[in-house]
């Protein structure tokens, strides 16, 4: 709970130094160790080493204590028998002591502190032939000295090796950190009016860069779905403005004119007319609206495409026979689909709709059904129209999107058929999209997984 109030340098610093801590403790006890077995190992060895020689010595000459002079007056050692002492050498009389050793001073192996604090470790054992008592002592204070000295270095470099952890761990954090701040700062700048700048990246290859380039692409989707929602609030605006400002406008003039039964038709039709127009509108915009908040409840289910694409077609003929125009179809027999039936019907007729809108009077519109060999159910609309170029196939879907001069408002509604088409077919789990044909005219292809 604490460390949760500080901030993430702070927190870092403070485990970054933790961690550290408990290295140095361990390389620090690994160390000591270590060095203080291994320098102690090597004076004992000497001591065994020298003590062994002496032994030697003693029953190599068959007790005849002349040949250890031999061996010198440094060595500090003595030899006794039977509780008295028979050899001793001057270094042992000048640095330890003369006589029997007693007490302490007889251990196997010990060690002495003299009162001038030179220690010595010490080794007391029998030689089995002669039966000479052999003491051997060794000098160890360097070595002990060493060994202190070493663990007061180890001691006082632990708390500067932490301070000067925490020092570092602190720039280095800060350092670290230092485009979280730059991130930071600049996104408490970006609003709703500034969708279109980025976060700075500093280096796009660590985490910190990975981070900030996926909020540069969440700021990018928003931005690009703020610019859709204007756009669409204006084009939604200006549709719904025209036919209310045509009804006010009929019934401004019929008011200021003779109020006859005529009249009053004409006006009331009129009124009518635009009040269709504004309801199939509304209509279409709130089935986008559910499509796009996912309300829409789907019911797929097995269905022949050829059976409902030619009922549509059906209903459509009216439309055509009316423009004196050539609707011809071939369907394939038996494709079918898993699909919901309401939705799909809806993108048949939107597109197809759209073929007999924008193919001149007397002109054709062709519709095919087909399986294809990938294991695709197809659906072509084909019309002798102005056709679509290609640089707009895919803005046609957009919503309110018209291709200039061809498509009018006049002549095409209000540009949301294909967008409520795309999103029929989507949500089928299929595709819609314009492809290219010889000669004049559009080909709009529906694909759906077949069954």
């Amino acid at each position: 709970m604490i460390l949760g109030n500080l901030s993430i340098r702070l927190r870092l610093t403070i485990w970054y130094t933790v961690v550290l801590m408990v290295i140095l403790c361990i390389l620090s006890l690994g160390t000591y160790f270590f060095i203080r077995n291994r320098l102690e190992s090597i004076e004992r060895g000497r001591l065994e080493s020298s003590y062994t020689t002496v032994e030697t010595v003693v029953r190599n000459s068959g007790g005849d204590i002349s040949d250890i002079y031999h061996l010198g007056q440094e060595s500090l050692f003595q030899l006794a028998r039977e509780g008295r002492v028979v050899y001793q050498t001057l270094a042992w009389q000048e640095k330890l002591w003369s006589g029997t050793p007693k007490d302490e001073r007889t251990d196997v192996s010990g060690s002495w502190q003299s009162p001038e604090d030179t220690l010595y470790w010490l080794k007391k054992g029998k030689e089995p032939v002669f039966g000479f008592e052999i003491i051997f002592a060794q000098d160890v204070t360097s070595t002990i000295e060493n060994i202190q000295g070493l663990a007061v270095i180890l001691m006082a470099g632990i708390p500067f090796a932490l301070i000067l952890a925490v020092l570092g761990g602190y720039f280095l954090a800060g350092r670290a950190l230092s485009p979280v701040k730059a991130i930071t700062r600049k996104a408490g700048e970006i609003n709703a009016e500034s969708l279109s700048e980025r976060l700075p990246v500093q280096n796009p290859g660590d985490e910190i860069g990975r981070l900030a380039s996926i909020f540069n692409d969440t700021l990018a989707r928003l931005d690009s779905s703020f610019k859709h929602l204007r756009r669409f609030t204006s084009d939604a605006s200006h549709e719904l403005r025209t036919p209310l400002t045509s009804i006010r406008s009929v019934g401004e003039v019929a008011l200021q004119g003779p109020m006859d039964r005529k009249s009053c038709q004409e006006a009331i039709g009129s009124m009518l007319e635009e009040t269709e127009r504004l309801t199939h509108l509304v209509d279409n915009l709130l089935t986008l609206a559910r499509g796009d908040a996912g309300k829409v409840n789907l019911a797929p289910h097995p269905l022949d495409l050829s059976v409902l694409v030619g009922e549509v077609v059906e209903e459509l003929r009216v439309l055509s026979e009316e423009r004196n125009q050539v609707l011809s179809t071939s369907f394939q027999s038996s494709v079918r689909v898993t699909a919901d039936n309401s939705t799909l019907r809806q993108a048949v007729s939107n597109v197809l709709h759209n073929a007999i809108v924008y193919t001149p009077k007397g002109g054709h519109v062709e519709v095919h059904t087909a399986k294809t060999e990938d294991g695709k159910a197809i659906i072509d609309i084909i019309d002798d129209g102005p056709g679509i170029p290609e640089s707009e196939r895919t803005k046609v879907f957009e919503r309110f999107y018209r291709v200039n001069g061809a498509r009018s408002r006049k002549e095409g509604g209000v540009g949301l058929g294909l967008a409520i088409a795309q999103w029929a077919v989507e949500a089928n789990a299929g595709a819609i999209a314009f492809l290219d044909r010889e000669g004049p005219g559009a080909l709009c292809r529906i694909t759906l997984p077949a069954d």
